[in-house]
């Protein structure tokens, strides 16, 4: 009981911290810039575009659309290991318990 009363007690005095220290003006910890994300005020500098001339990023290496996304082909290789799985396991399943059970029973 005093284990509750004591997390009930932290809670509420994180929450007060918290709800003060949004409504200062030198709010720690960055809850000024979170109070401003939220309420759709653009934070920061506007992105440049891609293929603009300053833009730095555009001469890293991988930075250009690939031609086939990776997530794809592991999509479909991740699939068929599943299925192999599942059909080892249901196989294991009928060989190993089902039917030994079974004939155990008849004779």
């Amino acid at each position: 009981m005093r284990r509750l009363f004591a997390l009930l007690l932290l809670a509420t005095m994180m929450i007060g911290l918290t709800a003060g220290a949004a409504a200062a003006d030198d709010a720690p910890f960055g809850v000024s810039a979170v109070l401003a994300a939220a309420s759709g005020d653009p934070v920061g500098p506007e992105p440049m575009p891609r293929d603009a001339e300053g833009n730095a990023a555009r001469d890293l290496q991988g930075y250009e659309d690939p031609e086939v996304p990776f997530t794809w082909g592991a999509a479909w290789i991740l699939t068929f290991a599943g299925l192999i799985g599942v059909t080892l396991l249901v196989g294991i399943y009928y060989f190993g318990i089902h039917r030994p059970g079974k004939q155990s029973t008849e004779t």
